[in-house]
């Protein structure tokens, strides 16, 4: 496409509109057209997405068409911005970290209702741990929204876990880095609630958009024959990090809304695992149940 701004286009409001149909051209959903359209509006006039309003009637600044020409290219609109926004936060990204999607949001907000009905209950300070916690998208939007809470997370690439540490500034969030799998062994039996969206690809699966396959992490995709390989490690960590009826809220594939709770039930370490899907994905929700944490 030319890099130009069209003559049908002559405001920033009417360049929003032709770039919203050039996405969806391109397969994108209007959904996440519109999402992407705005980033990148945003972005090349150097302000905020919730402030673009005011800049719809100006004129269209030349990088907003060389942003579009990228998208186009099934680069994510994230990464071209360099940073995303997730429940109305701004997190900076870099390269090999992981971009926030919105099914995660779903995940968050429980999450945070959860610990608003912990806190309403008289727990002063619930604990909370997020496992492979990526740039700190749910460590950090729970620690700004339950300030009560105790947060923790841990993830194993460094430059997720830098950018994490960044984006954390300002939050009562705690973010290191290391294997999910040894997390925390001074919080066994102490949790309340643990989060995590670990990697649930299965190898050779390509049903995930070129967005995914195409620019986010290996490290952050790919999980083994049947995608398991690293939730049935989360289980591990989770059953021994939480304190009995503590609950672990993990996300997964579509295609594994039968087996992750299968997975969990056969343990005899949960007394509920039930998923239910999400606006892309699925959620398991599990309650450790009231048998000592394992040694």
């Amino acid at each position: 496409m030319n890099t130009t701004t069209p003559a049908s286009a002559p405001t920033l409001g009417e360049a929003l509109h032709e770039a919203h149909g050039q996405l969806t051209g391109a397969g994108i959903t209007p959904t996440a057209a519109r999402a992407d359209t705005r980033l990148l509006a945003a972005h090349a006039c150097k302000v905020t997405p919730t402030d673009l309003d005011d800049h719809l009637t100006g004129p269209v600044p030349p990088r907003f068409w060389q942003y579009i020409e990228r998208r186009l290219a099934r680069e994510p609109a994230e990464r071209i911005a360099g940073h995303a926004y997730f429940m109305g936060h701004r997190f900076d990204l870099a390269p090999g970290v992981f971009v926030p999607k919105p099914e995660t949001e779903e995940i968050t907000k429980d999450a945070i209702a959860r610990l608003n009905a912990l806190t309403d209950a008289g727990t002063t300070a619930p604990v909370v741990v997020d496992l492979c916690a990526g740039p700190g998208t749910m460590a950090v939007t729970i620690a700004r929204h339950v300030p009560a809470a105790q947060v923790h997370g841990i993830e194993l690439s460094q430059a997720a876990a830098r950018a994490a540490r960044r984006n954390a500034r300002g939050t009562g969030a705690r973010i290191v880095q290391g294997d999910a799998r040894d997390a925390f062994p001074h919080l066994n039996g102490t949790v309340d609630l643990v989060v995590t969206n670990p990697p649930y690809i299965p190898i050779g699966l390509r049903t995930s958009s070129p967005e995914v396959l195409g620019y986010d992490p290996p490290l952050a995709l790919w999980a083994g024959e049947g995608g398991l390989g690293m939730i049935r490690a989360m289980e591990l960590t989770a059953s021994r990090l939480l304190a009995p009826g503590g609950v672990l809220l993990l996300e997964h594939g579509s295609y594994q809304l039968d087996s992750v709770p299968r997975l969990f039930t056969a343990t005899g370490r949960w007394s509920h695992a039930a998923s239910r899907p999400t606006c892309n994905d699925g959620c398991l929700t599990a309650v450790r149940n009231h048998t000592p944490p394992p040694a």
